[in-house]
Formats: C-alpha cells, structure tokens, sequence
C-alpha cells in the first residue's frame, strides 16, 4: 500500500470511527484531524443528517478556519436556516460578516441574536469587541456595561471597557477595570499586559510586577517580554535588559527589534562594537527598512574607522526615515 492510499484509507477509518462513537473523546479525535480531514468527516455526517443545524455550524467553522469566508458563510446561513433559535450561529454569521468587512450585516446578526435572547452576554459582548476594533469607544463602552449589568462576574466585560477607556484617554478607569478582570479571572493574560504597559509609559516600577505576572502566565508573550526588557533598559538595568532580549531570541531569533538592543547595549554601554556590528547587521538582514539599524551600524562603522561604510549607512538611514515619515 503506498503512503497516499495509506492516509486515505486512515481517514476513512477515523471518520467511521468518529461517527460510530459519542461524548468528549470523539471531541478530541476530532480535534485531532487536519481542516480538511475535518471537512471530509462533516460531509459525512451531513449525508446522513441533511438537517442537523450543528453539522452546518460546525463545517462553517472550520471553512472559516481555512480562510474560506464564502463556504463558512453558506454552512452558518444552512444552519439558521434548520434552527433559528441558537445565538451562537448568529454570533459566528457576525464573525464571517465581520472578517469579510460587512461590519452593518455584522451587526445586523448581532441584533437578530439579542433579539432571540435579549440576556445574551456573548452577543453584547461581541458587539463591544467589534466596536473596539471599529474604535467605536462609545459603543463598545455601552455594550460592555450591559454585560457587566447581566453579570458582574464577566471578567471579559471588565477588560474590554478598560481598553476601550485608555483608548478615550481614561487611563484611572482602564486601571480599575483591569484590575477587576484580573481580580475575577487570576490567569488573565490581557489586562495584567496591558496594565504592565500602561506602568510601563509612567515610569512606574509596578510594570515589573504586572509583565512578570504576564510572563509567568504565558512564557511565550515576546511582546510582554520586549516591554521588560525597555523597562530594564530605561531605569539602567542593562544585565536585566540583556537577559530578557536573550529570551525573546530563545524563542523567536529573527525579533529585529530585541536584535538590534542587544546590539545598542553592546554600543553604548559595553563599547564591544564587534558585537554591536553583529547585531545591527543581523537586523538590518532581517528587516532591510529598519532605519536605526542602519544608522547605529553607521556610528559604530564610525567607531571601527570605517568611514566609507559609515557614511553609506548614514545615508541609507537619513533616506529611509525620510521615505517613512512621508
């Protein structure tokens, strides 16, 4: 049997399999499958139960999850079509409407969700998300509060109405509302980000705490790391901000930006400009338009008495800063 038989004939054993047996472990054989093997399977099961409303909802989301708008689009609207009743199937239309930038026929199904369960707190608060992404601060402000009014225990709530007061400039109230999300749910990633970032802008040492809880939480975050690491590098804590650029590499070893730090510390505090050289090289590699790049390879090209090269760089970044400030 060659291997593409062979993965066919698995397939199809895993899709019987799935459909001769229930409850959470055929969840996660599911789960288990590639989208298209998770299409092949729905197909299936749809033959069998042309009107099974869940079937639809479940084949729309993983077209949707394959970046197939259309199909996902048709499979949610079979679904409303055999049961009209499920919010969800209207928050998800919402979703594909929305990534397809139909933001009135978004919300439109939003509305038409409310309508069946006028104490939906999905759909409240996925209004509040699309307006967040909108910048529709009022909106998403109003919605929030709803849901917070249905249930004063929604941590998702909280943090959304934070995010949107600091975007209005609120920055007291987006405290306090993020504090309350981490208060309801201690192992939410979001909002002790944000107020890490928010200390951060501040000056405050309390970002510290607030991005290594974030780290602690997610080890992955580059970004809460990134935050840090600027943090050490502003008040002066440069084996600290070295250390923490080390592990962002760790884990991503094309961040230009962590690349061209190290480079800077390298530059400017440790005078090693062969490694400083290193370093912006590398981000200059990795992002061509990376203009301080090219401009601290060009001092320390300086530094190193290599005028000619220097001055190309010089140049290279004055036109590049020129070009993106236009």
């Amino acid at each position: 049997m060659n291997t593409r038989v062979s993965r066919l004939f698995l397939i199809l054993l895993a899709i019987i399999t799935l459909i001769s047996c229930g409850g959470k472990q055929a969840e996660q054989d599911f789960n288990k499958l590639t989208n298209e093997e998770k299409i092949k399977f729905l197909d299936a099961k749809i033959k069998k139960e042309s009107k099974n409303a869940e079937l639809y909802y479940q084949r729309g989301q993983v077209f949707f999850d394959m970046g197939n708008t259309k199909e996902a689009l048709y499979n949610i609207k079979q679904a409303i079509d055999f049961n009209d009743k499920q919010v969800k199937y209207y928050i998800f239309e919402a979703d594909v409407f929305f990534s397809r930038g139909e933001t009135t026929l978004a919300f439109n199904a939003l509305q038409q969700a409310i309508s069946k369960d006028s104490k939906s707190e999905e759909a409240y608060l996925k209004i509040a998300e699309l307006s967040l992404d909108l910048q529709d601060y009022k909106r998403c402000v109003e919605n929030a509060q709803k849901v917070i009014k249905l249930n004063k225990l929604n941590a998702k709530a909280f943090f959304i109405r934070g995010w949107a007061m600091k975007e209005t400039g609120d920055t007291i109230q987006a405290v306090k509302d993020y504090k309350k999300a981490i208060e309801l749910k201690s192992d939410y990633e979001q909002p002790f980000e944000e107020l890490g970032l928010l200390y951060a802008i501040k000056g405050d040492g309390l970002a510290v705490d607030y991005l290594k809880s974030t780290i602690k939480i997610n080890p992955k975050n580059t970004h809460a790391m990134y935050a840090l690491a600027m943090f050490y590098q502003d008040h002066d804590a440069i084996q600290q901000a070295l250390d923490m650029y080390q592990q962002i590499l760790k884990i991503d070893g094309s961040n230009a930006d962590a690349i061209h730090n190290v480079g800077w510390i390298n530059y400017k505090y440790k005078e090693d400009y062969t490694t400083a050289l290193d370093c912006f090289s590398k981000a200059i590699r990795i992002d061509s338009s990376f203009y301080q790049a090219w401009y601290n390879r060009g001092k320390t090209y300086e530094k190193l008495g290599r005028m000619s090269e220097a001055k190309a760089d010089l140049e290279k970044a004055a036109s590049l800063k020129a070009e993106q400030d236009k």
